[in-house]
């Protein structure tokens, strides 16, 4: 769990002073990811609360509670976000699994949120913005098709103003990503993201992540985000045309 994922844990276990409380609201105003976690831990809360009992999280609960269905020994208060951190680690991830309450998280959950995070980054970059230049096209698809586990052909976005400049491959989770980015005449590179997912397929979605846009579909076997500073008609016509390019 990132230092910020634990921050928010901490904002809605109550245990920051009142300053921090309102950076986290500030963090959590302009921030989607941010509202999520939130979301997620506050639930996570009640979920636990309601199992447990409101007796669980009495402040003189500092020994084990004999009474069922659940026995909690009550942290001291400044250690309480190291347990929050803990359950919340439980109920999020790229690679999915079970959730609280028997509900699976999806497997692409966070994706759109760690590229874009990552792309923030490395679009600003110049003398780096890519660790395989295009001139070697073929070190770039042998090298991240066999790290996705397919034949990697690099779409050609031409047509909707965008040059492919390089590439790059991202961890998300333990799990390889290629970028693939594009320059343009205006604004920062934008990128096309691929990562192996086995999940059912699903349609294009828009999101907002601050200034990043994404725009995310599945075909079954892999996740696809195309990711940058642009609109969302700009983001679905860009992943509309790469679309097209990718079907093998």
């Amino acid at each position: 769990m990132s230092d910020t994922d634990a921050l928010l844990v901490a904002y809605v276990d109550g245990e920051l002073d009142a300053e921090a409380s309102r950076e986290v609201e500030k963090l959590i105003a302009t921030d989607p990811r941010a509202q999520r976690a939130v979301e997620l831990y506050r639930e996570t809360a009640g979920l636990l609360r309601a199992a447990c009992g409101e007796h669980a999280y009495a402040a003189d609960a500092e020994r084990l509670l004999p009474a069922p269905p659940c026995v909690l020994r009550r942290a001291p208060r400044r250690y309480g976000w190291a347990m929050g951190a803990a359950l919340a680690a439980c109920v999020a991830g790229f690679v999915g699994g079970a959730g609280w309450a028997g509900r699976p998280v999806p497997p692409q959950a966070t994706l759109a949120d760690e590229v874009a995070e990552y792309h923030a980054v490395y679009a600003r970059e110049e003398r780096h913005l890519v660790e395989v230049p295009a001139d070697r096209m073929d070190d770039i698809t042998g090298w991240l098709g066999k790290r996705l586990d397919r034949r990697l052909e690099v779409p050609d976005l031409v047509a909707v103003g965008l040059h492919f400049a390089g590439a790059r491959m991202l961890v998300v989770n333990g799990h390889p990503v290629a970028q693939l980015i594009y320059t343009r005449a205006q604004g920062l590179p934008l990128a096309l993201c691929i990562a192996k997912l086995a999940a059912a397929a699903a349609p294009m979605q828009l999101e907002r992540h601050g200034a990043q846009g994404t725009a995310l579909w599945l075909d079954g076997a892999y996740a696809y985000v195309v990711v940058g500073e642009a609109g969302d008609d700009q983001l679905r016509a860009i992943a509309e045309q790469a679309s097209r390019q990718l079907r093998i």
